[in-house]
């Protein structure tokens, strides 16, 4: 399995490009790509339907604050 970014550079497709092929803003992707966001699974079977290729999700960099 590729991360997003090397998927992204394998493809030679832009951030923007691959944004509007699946559907997120350029923002989003960018999100994704930093790991600063989990990678919507929708996202990821959109990717693998257009492209055939798995793409592994990066885990978060942010701490996730949970309630006791």
């Amino acid at each position: 399995m590729l991360t997003l970014k090397q998927f992204r550079a394998r493809y030679h497709i832009t951030q923007k490009e691959l944004a509007l092929q699946v559907g997120v803003t350029p923002a989003t992707m960018s999100k994704y790509e930093r790991g600063e966001w989990i990678i919507n699974q929708a996202v990821i079977d959109k990717i693998k339907e257009l492209y055939g290729v798995d793409i592994r999700p990066l885990k978060t960099r942010k701490k996730i604050w949970r309630r006791k």
